[in-house]
């Protein structure tokens, strides 16, 4: 009988947290036009989620005929988001560009606290190669 009973009031407990664990759901539209075009635009062309730190790399178009050419090609910004790893971690975002068809090639070196990567751009037959290092502050071009 007594077992019955602490059943009783175990489950008891876990229907009333149920019940009151949830507030109504709110919806909201985003006002912030850039926000909006980023996550709808962007494609992530690169990501890094080794030791302290995490880097992700998006690009993003600038809108069309942004490429400077006859045709309506765009350019695009490239988006380097960087997190620490921790319940509250240090955070940026870096924006670098534009480039013309820009490909991410590879990380060339990984450090506790750094990234360095390399993206290529440009015209099909005058592509050129940038070499770019990150750490949770900064974004720097290496030459």
């Amino acid at each position: 009988m007594k077992i019955k009973s602490t059943l009783i009031l175990v489950l008891i407990i876990c229907l009333t947290q149920i019940s009151f664990g949830q507030n109504k759901l709110k919806i909201e539209k985003s006002e912030n036009s850039r926000l909006t075009k980023v996550l709808n635009n962007s494609e992530l062309i690169g990501e890094n989620r080794e030791n302290y730190l995490s880097v992700k790399i998006y690009t993003i178009d600038n809108g069309t005929g942004s490429a400077g050419l006859e045709s309506c090609e765009v350019s695009h910004n490239l988006l380097i988001a960087v997190s620490e790893f921790d319940e509250e971690p240090n955070q940026n975002l870096f924006e670098i560009g534009p480039f013309y068809n820009p490909k991410f090639i590879k990380w060339t070196e990984i450090k506790e606290y750094e990234r360095e990567f390399e993206v290529e751009f440009g015209i099909y037959n005058n592509r050129k190669t940038v070499r770019l290092k990150v750490n949770i502050n900064e974004l720097k071009l290496e030459k």
